[in-house]
């Protein structure tokens, strides 16, 4: 078992990159964090709040979260300690694409 110490910041936020399983778990906070690694997942103390996650499921403060275990996460807490957490849904490149740099805001047709 692993431990990981408190990061703190006054000035601004911190933010941490935790993966769990085929998800990662970002945490924007602005006090502390301690996160330790558990038999079956990940235990995350931040701000006075308890996230608890396996690679099939998530609780936040004690209650089960319905977030599908394939998608990450972004959990954000404010200066005042309220909580946000919601899915990440990154675009999907188009066939063909998927090793192509991106580019601005160009025309997504076809060249010709």
């Amino acid at each position: 078992m692993a431990a990981l110490g408190p990061l703190t910041s006054d000035e601004e936020k911190e933010v941490r990159h935790i993966p769990v399983g085929q998800r990662t778990i970002t945490v924007s906070h602005y006090k502390n964090l301690t996160q330790e690694t558990t038999a079956d997942g990940v235990k995350i103390v931040v701000d006075g709040h308890t996230i608890t996650a396996t690679p099939d499921a998530m609780s936040i403060d004690g209650k089960a979260q319905n977030f599908d275990p394939t998608q990450d996460l972004e959990i954000n807490i404010d200066e005042v300690g309220a909580m946000q957490a919601k899915t990440l849904t990154a675009d999907a490149p188009r066939p063909g694409e998927e090793d192509a740099p991106a580019e601005g805001d160009g025309d997504p047709s076809p060249a010709e």
